[in-house]
């Protein structure tokens, strides 16, 4: 691993002694200067309004179309790996079974949405819904928002958000495609259209994978096939200047093959299960008013798991949302909303079974947003929500944020709680207890941003601190679901960008977390001490050749709660790249574990070692 972690900074110092060389042939097309990191970038997630992305209290990363695109990413667990305080760990590669955990937090304390309205699978044992089939067409950013925010999105949201937001559909109708070959026999391809026409928008996108894989266990030898596939759209029809009814959707199908547990040890199995989800999202914006607009949403969503062993999993889960805005001028912004959510489940396995069980959220909530001196800015929030099982739960957070444009300097904060409902798997499966308490956190941040070189360089740092009360976990002693005292997790975030010159930006982030069960003061399992990112771009010859490298660095991280099993810390480095050939064909492929480091995310199961992929893409 030593030797991995002087390759990338050898391999970074060479490609900024090396790229000269190159833009000294395009000097007459390259002015020289670098564009400001900062630029005024929107988001919506954290707030539920467009804000600027420096000035929301909560710390919030974006993951642009761009970058996925640069680094041929076509899941979306891949897509959030480098995202500082996210950590991902999965059951083998393609299509193993992942877990996405932020700032020491469990899986399933953070929840996936799709243009803002939840996504889950709530028979699953944590609710949530598995991302390792997902992928990455028809995506236009994901925002990450960081820290307690069930004050607007409820249960599944104690320690932050990950919001998928789909492309919408704008200028001229245009299209494009994609395909290529890789390593273990891997095929991938994209296609996808998007345009307005009049008041008509519209955006749809295909993909999917096939692959021979490799073995889902570490010491296995034969391999384990995967495919996936995936729809998305979005579809939009303005029915005068101030209203747009819309309906956006996905669909995914996959087929994993993967291995089980045999006389005591993994091994090779001939275990599969075939997943089919898909989310629709009917709605309807309008601003009656200059100051007042609102937000109507009706959901349907449905995963489905069918195991070769005849086991089959099925949930679904439908929303209602309506959200309104009030403004006064640009001082006042007061957002109020009523949320219905409705979860449903069933499983039928070879040893039991659970018949559907139901249960329905419904949730009110109120936040005010304040601007009323230059550079600062104020956030106070409040929700109810009424669970069938557990009654009201009521969740606040506040948050503030202070801008000096002088030294471009930017200070922020939150302070919030929140909560998670017991999934119905552990309420109501032989292995759950119907009188779970909810999982209850409160969870503070203080954090400052700083702007220097005319905004080419953004340097970041945030102090976090999570106390969980009422954990739900396995007891192995009863096999029941059972609530823990309090898990702590605090830690810090750091990271910074810089575009140096117009053919060099580089990016570096490190999270440290201290994550530990309080009655015990043992570390949680699977919650990695160190984080660290590395990624360089070398956009070269007027953006003809882009070029990038990145490294991921993951610290030990124990594998039981007594802290008796422990797997090593890892680096790897990726590298892809793009050339075009004409102004609408491109060449692109990528590298997977430059240096073939041999590691694991999860014991005993595999990951990828040394391995390519190339391909075209016509965008037209």
């Amino acid at each position: 691993m030593r030797k991995s972690l002087v390759i990338l900074a050898g391999l970074a110092l060479m490609a900024a002694q090396a790229v000269p060389v190159w833009a000294a042939e395009t000097a007459a097309e390259e002015k020289g200067k670098a564009k400001a990191v900062h630029q005024g970038e929107m988001v919506v997630t954290a707030t539920m309004t467009e804000e600027d992305i420096n000035k929301v209290p909560s710390t919030t990363f974006v993951v642009t179309d761009q970058e996925i695109k640069e680094k041929a990413q076509w899941s979306l667990m891949d897509a959030l790996r480098d995202v500082p305080g996210v950590y991902i760990r999965s059951n083998g590669p393609f299509g193993g079974v992942s877990s996405l955990t932020m700032r020491g937090t469990q899986a399933g304390q953070t929840m996936l949405m799709l243009d803002g309205v939840r996504l889950g699978d709530p028979i699953s044992t944590s609710g949530s819904m598995d991302m390792a089939n997902l992928l990455t067409g028809g995506i236009s950013q994901i925002e990450v928002v960081q820290g307690p925010q069930s004050t607007l999105y409820g249960s599944d949201a104690m320690a932050g958000v990950v919001n998928i937001i789909t492309k919408r559909g704008q200028g001229a109708p245009s299209g494009w495609a994609s395909a290529g070959y890789g390593s273990y026999g891997t095929w991938q391809g994209t296609a996808g259209t998007q345009g307005k026409i009049d008041r008509f928008n519209f955006m749809l996108s295909g993909g999917g994978i096939s692959t021979d894989g490799v073995s889902k266990v570490k010491d296995g030898s034969e391999d384990d096939p995967y495919s996936a596939y995936q729809l998305n759209g979005r579809f939009g029809f303005d029915v005068n200047d101030n209203t747009e009814v819309f309906f956006i959707g996905y669909y995914n199908k996959a087929d994993t093959d993967y291995d089980g547990y045999v006389n005591g040890k993994y091994a090779d199995t001939a275990d599969n299960v075939k997943t089919e989800s898909y989310t629709g999202i009917v709605g309807l914006t309008n601003s009656p008013l200059a100051w007042w607009n609102h937000k109507l949403t009706f959901s349907y969503g449905s995963v489905d798991h069918d195991y070769s062993d005849d086991s089959t999993y099925k949930s679904y889960l439908t929303t209602a949302q309506w959200r309104h805005n009030l403004l006064y001028k640009d001082i006042n912004t007061v957002t109020l909303g009523v949320n219905w959510q409705q979860e449903q489940g069933e499983y039928s396995t070879t040893w039991d079974s659970l018949g559907q069980q139901s249960v329905d959220t419904l949730s009110f909530y109120l936040q005010d947003q304040l601007k009323v001196l230059e550079g600062l800015y104020l956030l106070g929030g409040v929700r109810n929500d009424h669970h069938d099982d557990f009654g009201g739960h009521t969740t606040w957070r506040v948050g503030a944020s202070y801008s000096l444009a002088a030294t471009g300097t930017t200070f922020k904060g939150t302070y919030g709680t929140g909560f998670k409902a017991p999934s119905l798997y552990q309420l109501y499966s032989p292995y759950g207890d119907k009188d779970l308490d909810p999982e209850k956190s409160k969870g503070w941040d203080l954090g400052v941003v700083q702007l220097l070189w005319n905004k080419r360089i953004e340097l970041g740092l945030t102090y976090f601190n999570i106390q969980t009360d009422d954990l739900i976990t396995f007891d192995m002693n009863t096999w029941t679901y059972q609530n823990l005292d309090e898990v702590k997790s605090q830690g810090l975030e750091f990271y910074a960008k810089a575009h140096l010159l117009s053919w060099l930006a580089v990016d570096f982030s490190w999270t440290y977390t201290d994550a530990q069960d309080q009655s015990t003061d043992k570390d949680l399992a699977y919650n990695p001490r160190d984080k660290g990112t590395l990624g360089v771009r070398l956009p070269l010859f007027g953006d003809r050749l882009n070029i990038r490298v990145w490294g991921l660095y993951v610290g030990d991280r124990y594998t039981d709660a007594a802290n008796t099993g422990e797997v090593d810390s890892y680096i790897t480095v990726n590298a892809a790249a793009t050339y075009k050939l004409t102004k609408w064909l491109s060449v692109y492929g990528n590298v997977v574990n430059l240096f073939d480091e041999d590691y694991v995310e999860i014991a005993d199961y595999s990951t990828l070692g040394l391995s390519g992929f190339i391909g075209l893409r016509a965008e037209f």
